[in-house]
């Protein structure tokens, strides 16, 4: 992995999944994902179908040729784009990677008519909370978003006016 104490932003590149073999960035990520997420197990967030029927929304990070991050997302012809999951590599961590993919997201959603961007996380996970909050996302918590049960706090960001 690159040294990210000599990490310059201006050589980071954020392309979409579909320029590249998604299926084979999803079975590195899944075997390097301590590397992107510490010890949760994500490998059920994972599923296929976002590297073969949604690649086109997904997006990847690259610094000096290596993967540092990578987001996954949907731009639906219909609703609001919605933002399933992103990451940064744990050694390029407050870097502006998640920033600079969700730029990137948010750009591509503007750019297809979007009105709206949405993401989810469970309520206590604070980082998420924090960087969404930060990023001009109002937040909601739904207490059986996920299921019987199973609460999420709902973000959802307006793209009608310049965010």
């Amino acid at each position: 992995m690159a040294d990210s104490t000599d990490y310059d932003a201006d050589r980071l590149t954020i392309s979409p999944l579909d320029e590249i073999d998604a299926l084979e960035l999803r079975d590195f990520l899944v075997t390097a994902q301590e590397d992107f997420w510490g010890e949760r197990d994500l490998t059920s967030s994972h599923d296929p179908y976002w590297f073969r029927q949604l690649d086109s929304s997904g997006l990847v990070a690259r610094y000096q040729n290596q993967i540092v991050g990578y987001l996954l997302g949907v731009v639906p012809q219909e609703g609001p784009g919605y933002i399933h999951l992103a990451a940064a590599h744990n050694d390029f961590r407050h870097l502006g990677i998640g920033r600079a993919l969700y730029a990137a997201f948010v750009d591509r959603a503007r750019q297809l008519g979007k009105q709206e961007v949405q993401a989810t996380t469970e309520p206590e996970n604070t980082g998420a909370i924090a960087f969404h909050t930060d990023l001009g996302f109002e937040s909601e918590l739904i207490s059986d978003y996920a299921g019987p049960e199973r609460p999420r706090v709902l973000f959802t960001r307006s793209l009608t006016v310049e965010s």
